[in-house]
Order: C-alpha cells, then structure tokens, then sequence
C-alpha cells in the first residue's frame, strides 16, 4: 500500500507542475499580448464595406496600404464605420474584430521586411472577397537614417557652405531628371464603392495629343473614358 501511495503522490506532484507551467505561460502570452509597448506608434485602422483606411499619428493616411517600418512596434486601434470586420495579416498572425461603437487594439513589431497580405476575416457582404490591402514593412537602416540627419544639419550645411567659399566655388545647382513621358492616371483602392474617399475622382487636364498612362489599384475593373457619354467610341 505504502508504494501505490507514493507513486500516486508523484503522479500529482506531476500533474500540479504540469498544470502550474501551462497556466504561468498562458500569462505570459496573455500579458505580452495585452501589454502595449510604451514607445508604440498608434495607427487608426478604419474598417468599411469593402476597403481598409489607416491613419498615422502624424497625420498621413493611407486607403488600400498600410507602409511600417521594420522593427517599430505599433499600437492598432480598430474600427468600423458599418458592420462588424475582422482586421486579419496571416503572415503575422494579427487577428481582431473591428466593430462599430467600439475602438479594439491589438499591437505588433514587424521584423521581417517586405509586402504581405491584410483581408477581413469575417463576412461583411457582397464585396467581403475584394477588401483587402497591402502591407508594406520598409527596412529600417539606423545608419542611413542617422547619415541623412548629419547631411542636413546646420552644422553640416555650415562647414559645406565654409568649404564652398573657401574653394571659391559656388554650390551646384542640381540637375532635375525628366519625368515619365505622359499623364499619371491612377485608380487608388476603394473607387468603386461609394463613400470611400477615393470614390469621387480628381480632375485630370491633358492636352490634345497628351499620352495618358492608367494604373488600376482597386479591385475591381474600371473603364476610362473622355467623359462625352456612353457612346464615345475611344471608350
């Protein structure tokens, strides 16, 4: 009897370890995943049928991409103008409902530059297969960046003035290149559904003759005419 008592009572000392290191590492994932970064950049997500918006703390935004830079942690704070959408990158693993009436967070620190995929997980209509856009995490160079705050100092802009005097050489003019051949036409994400701030399309001038290039971002197709009607036959 005394050795049946003693295996069971290592059976639930095992039993108890086991249980208690599950539980301290649910927690720990818990708190890491609830816990935001003091240092985080917060990014507005703004969830609508059937395209993305992002909003930067300095103001930028984004409609259809979302650009970061590597090794930044950023605080997402989700919401939807209309139903309920799910803000997904499966890359990442980043997954939270965006709801209306109500701001959610969820924060993360990319480490891997390059482009991936964000998509609404949960079914908002019609147009739920297209609402997706494109994240772009830019490398960060810690090196370049400080270099380029060096070259555009005033203390570097001193010396090089200094140097340029002292050569008696006046600084050079820059050379600016030619740009592309022809008018930029670009259809940005989210300019087939009404209420997107790309919907209602800018004023495009050209002169006749004019070469105009068309780039289509949004997800659906889009037809371009000269605007004189159906029956313009350079539709």
């Amino acid at each position: 009897m005394v050795g049946h008592a003693t295996i069971e009572w290592v059976y639930v000392g095992v039993v108890i370890a086991l249980l208690t290191w599950v539980g301290a590492e649910s927690w720990n994932v818990e708190r890491l995943v609830e816990h935001v970064p003091p240092d985080a950049e917060t990014i507005k997500v703004i969830a609508q049928q059937w395209f993305w918006s992002f909003e930067h703390e300095d103001g930028k935004k984004e409609t259809g991409q979302l650009h970061v830079k590597q090794g930044v942690p950023y605080k997402f704070e989700l919401i939807s103008k209309d139903v309920i959408h799910d803000f997904n990158v499966p890359d990442y693993t980043i997954l939270m409902d965006a709801v209306p009436g109500r701001v959610n967070v969820v924060w993360n620190l990319f480490d891997t530059p390059g482009e991936y995929r964000i998509q609404c997980r949960e079914y908002c209509g019609f147009g739920h297969a297209t609402m997706k856009a494109k994240l772009f995490v830019e490398p960060f160079s810690q090196t370049a960046e400080a270099a380029a705050a060096a070259a555009t100092s005033p203390a570097a802009e001193s010396q090089n003035a200094t140097s340029n005097a002292t050569a008696g050489q006046t600084p050079a003019t820059p050379v600016q290149s030619a740009g592309p051949p022809g008018k930029p036409l670009t259809i940005l994400q989210g300019a087939s559904v009404q209420g997107s701030p790309n919907f209602d399309p800018d004023t495009l001038t050209v002169k006749k003759g004019d070469k105009i290039t068309v780039t289509n971002k949004d997800t659906l197709p889009h037809t371009v005419t000269s605007g004189t009607g159906p029956a313009d036959p350079n539709n």
